[in-house]
């Protein structure tokens, strides 16, 4: 088995380098997982671009992959297993991990972000983390199991009820999945805003109702949408300041906002709109065990479309031109590297 790999490694702001480094082994509690896919996700590109508070160069990111089991120390998985990763790294012993609230671990981690992740052709994460895959689920769309965690997970709490009106702020990879699972719990319309053209069409192309919001006023369309008394339920997944400005406006009266959507700079919230309006914010910082689980459970079913979503998969030598591709979120919605390329399905 040969001792090197080949990984790219982001070495500082806007800097990677795709090299051959040493293969990580297998210690007591861990699988070595060789990858499949990985996802750029938009705390990539905050390391990528140098702004994230814990991530420390050289570093292999990536946080979103899939792929097989090489070795695993303990457990039930056999040399070839289809898998993915829940890279959440809890503490287990803080208050939110003894109260069922571990998602939120005061000293929460992630592999790809505190440990090397998924943009190599192998991986080492703790036996814990990893969870096993349908045989039959192709690994381009199981690729989509984090990404989609968090939509699971936003629905799960949000009030939406079957035959509700909702809208969805933003049709990037996060947007796109909160409405596919928005229509799956039952929302009889769903709305949904962006800017740039390459995403609206896929959010036409799963069959939403896309606003452009560079033409059009998403708060005029929802409006007329409900006979102007807004929606119950608004999903903000752009996390920017006009998104959630927007949110504010559409959202009903005694509705909800789930804020899932990470602003990069501190927004302004108009609190006192809220107050006279009863509307509350939900905010959504990743996902439950179990919202991963049914993630995985909902992929499996064929029911969500996780392949219109990707419009690039690029090899591991090209992850800084994929980076840039995402920076730029004109002609991209998901970018997958694919590292180990005779694992494609």
């Amino acid at each position: 088995m040969p001792d090197t790999m080949h990984a790219s490694l982001w070495t500082g702001p806007e800097a990677v380098a795709y090299r051959s480094v040493p293969k990580p082994a297998c210690g007591p509690g861990q699988a070595l997982v060789r990858v499949a896919y990985g996802g750029i996700c938009g705390t990539d590109l905050m390391i990528y671009l140098g702004k994230h508070a814990r991530a420390v160069a050289p570093l292999v990111m990536c946080h979103e992959f899939v792929g097989t089991i090489e070795q695993a120390d303990g457990g039930a998985f056999s040399e070839g297993a289809p898998v993915a990763i829940n890279p959440l790294l809890t503490c287990g012993h803080c208050y939110a991990c003894r109260h069922g609230l571990s998602h939120v671990c005061e000293t929460l981690k992630l592999v790809g972000i505190d440990t090397d992740g998924g943009f190599a052709e192998y991986a080492v994460v703790p036996l814990h983390t990893v969870r096993p895959l349908p045989p039959d689920l192709p690994l381009v769309e199981a690729a989509l199991a984090e990404p989609l965690a968090v939509a699971v997970h936003a629905v799960r709490v949000s009030d939406l009820k079957v035959g509700d009106v909702t809208a969805v702020l933003g049709a990037g990879p996060i947007g796109t999945m909160v409405a596919q699972v928005a229509r799956l719990a039952g929302a009889r319309r769903v709305l949904v805003s962006e800017r740039s053209p390459k995403r609206l069409e896929i959010a036409r192309t799963l069959g939403f109702e896309a606003i452009d919001s560079s033409q059009d006023s998403p708060v005029e369309a929802i409006g007329a949408a409900t006979e102007g008394a807004g929606v119950p339920v608004v999903f903000e997944t752009a996390g920017v300041q006009a998104t959630l400005s927007d949110a504010l406006a559409v959202a009903r009266i005694g509705g909800q906002i789930l804020q899932v959507g990470m602003p990069k700079t501190p927004p302004i919230v108009d609190i006192t709109r809220l107050i006279f309006r009863e509307v509350h914010i939900t905010p959504i910082r990743v996902y439950r065990e179990e919202d991963f689980d049914q993630a995985i459970a909902i992929a499996a079913t064929g029911r969500l479309d996780l392949r219109t979503p990707v419009t690039h998969v690029l090899p591991l030598e090209r992850l800084g031109e994929a980076l840039e591709l995402a920076h730029a979120a004109v002609e991209s919605c998901k970018i997958l590297i694919q590292p180990s390329q005779d694992l494609s399905c």
